[in-house]
């Protein structure tokens, strides 16, 4: 009865790493779309553009996927990098996915039309640097 008990709480903490304790991973299905901001980012070596979605989920929670496209392309540089998180009030807070770590920060205008902030990226050959975008 022990063993099935602790395989029981096992199952549940892998579970809870997976899913919610695990972070952002994905965009919930349902989710409304509530603008697309485009604009440019330019960074302490590379720049280029930027572009963000900014989501609703069912549950009210607001959410963003951007992607950030470096120029020049280089061998050595990642051509497209991927960022998912949260916005708070009018607050984006992300993080870069994949091979790429670091966080992504921004503001929304007061009438919404316009996103900017800033950038760290930790991994070898890219900085940090500032960003803005305009709704599409």
């Amino acid at each position: 009865m022990a063993k099935k008990s602790l395989t029981v709480i096992i199952l549940l903490w892998v579970s809870c790493l997976l899913m919610s304790c695990g972070g952002l991973k994905s965009i919930p299905e349902g989710s409304r779309t509530l603008g697309v901001f485009e604009g440019s980012f330019d960074g302490v070596r590379y720049g280029g553009s930027i572009r963000i979605h900014l989501f609703q989920t069912s549950e009210g929670e607001k959410l963003f996927r951007a992607t950030v496209s470096v120029e020049p392309n280089e061998p050595t540089v990642p051509r497209a990098l991927f960022v998912l998180g949260k916005m708070t009030a009018n607050s984006l807070e992300g993080e870069f996915q994949g091979d790429t770590s670091g966080k992504l920060s921004g503001q929304l205008s007061p009438v919404g039309k316009q996103l900017s902030g800033s950038f760290d990226i930790t991994s070898p050959g890219l900085n940090d640097g500032t960003w803005q975008a305009k709704k599409i």
